[in-house]
């Protein structure tokens, strides 16, 4: 072989060092992503944190990620048995000894020194297990954002379902966060966005998120820079809910939703879409076509048995699918409705028991 053979000999073995070389140093990327750790758990804390026998990143405490369960013990007051239920679910799913992976997110660790993980039995998810099983809600705070998707349907099938916190007959009157707010003595203190609107709203306003969708942000900073904007009164469309009464019984027979034009001008809602909870629930309702509302105006429509009483979405989108506005409630009492005040304006933060259906909220 001459001396230029030898040199592009040379070169070849070279490039080839350099790009087995590289490997090693691209694929730690991935583990970055979905780091775990393998331990074994020593006891049940309650429905959604645990101890181990061995530390993960220097701590024996984990928090179950981007869960909430009710409280058994905060401040020496509890939720009652809906509590003890979700830590009696746990103890049986996770016994001292259990082997388990924990899967972190974006921040491994919490202010208070615990890991915060999604935690696994063999290839059995325990997070969405305990959602699925209705003994949580999901809290997803912004940046770990990991399995939403898949959170949110695990939930919104043990709500659609009735199980655990989700009876009818039985149901959790106040959610874990809201519980430990109102023990407390504090007022809610993050932002709070629509995961799939994109829009978010001011620390108080969280109600007017639906509970599955939302997404909570330490400050308005962390939602402006993860693509969330400011919601613009809950409305993207030309029309708006504004009363809905969910629980007929004698002074009403039917449940109902009224719309409202705020413009100067009339509009078709033709094909416009009534729902509750998107992708889920009751079957949507198209508004007939031609249908219009005059300017400054109303239309009401009646349904029966559409809503849940326990709580439930009010949906409205256009007739491209896309959601125009929406409401959620935590509960209802009968023969009364939450409404905007006034017409197209902030939601009531109690009911009306004298409902003005297809009239002014003033």
């Amino acid at each position: 072989m001459n001396h230029h053979g030898w040199k592009r000999t040379l070169v070849g073995l070279i490039l080839v060092l350099v790009v087995f070389w590289m490997i090693p140093i691209l694929s730690p990327v991935h583990q970055a992503e979905a780091a775990t750790y393998t331990s074994v758990v020593s006891d049940v804390v309650d429905g959604d944190t645990i101890h181990l026998q061995t530390p993960v990143l220097g701590s024996t405490t984990v928090r179950l990620v981007s869960i909430d369960t009710p409280e058994t013990n905060y401040n020496g007051q509890n939720q009652g048995h809906h509590a003890y239920d979700a830590s009696n679910y746990l103890k049986q799913l996770l016994p001292p000894g259990t082997p388990v992976t924990i899967e972190t997110d974006v921040e491994e660790k919490d202010s208070y020194g615990r890991v915060l993980g999604h935690v696994w039995k063999g290839n059995l998810d325990v997070n969405k297990e305990i959602l699925r099983q209705g003994h949580a809600v999901t809290y997803y705070i912004y940046p770990n954002m990991k399995y939403f998707e898949e959170y949110r349907a695990a939930m919104l099938e043990a709500k659609q379902a009735g199980r655990g916190i989700w009876n009818p007959a039985d149901p959790l009157t106040e959610l874990p966060f809201e519980f430990r707010l109102r023990i407390g003595g504090r007022q809610p203190d993050k932002y709070v966005g629509d995961y799939y609107t994109k829009t978010y709203v001011d620390p108080a306003d969280y109600p007017q998120i639906p509970v599955e969708n939302r997404v909570f942000f330490w400050t308005e900073a962390d939602a402006q820079s993860a693509g969330y904007t400011r919601d613009n009164g809950g409305t993207t469309g030309p029309v708006l809910i504004n009363e809905v009464l969910p629980a007929p019984n004698t002074a009403y027979t039917k449940e109902f939703v009224e719309l409202y034009n705020p413009s100067d001008s009339p509009v078709n809602i033709g094909g416009y879409i009534i729902d509750d909870i998107v992708g889920g629930g009751s079957s949507p309702y198209t508004i007939p076509a031609g249908t219009t509302i005059p300017a400054h105006g109303y239309w009401v429509w009646e349904t029966n048995n559409y809503f849940n009483n326990t709580g439930d979405d009010v949906t409205l989108k256009d007739p491209s699918g896309k959601v125009v506005d929406q409401y959620t409630y935590s509960s209802t009492a009968y023969d009364a409705s939450w409404y905007r005040n006034p017409d197209g304006g902030n939601w009531s933060s109690t009911q009306d028991s004298t409902p003005t259906k297809g009239a002014s909220n003033q």
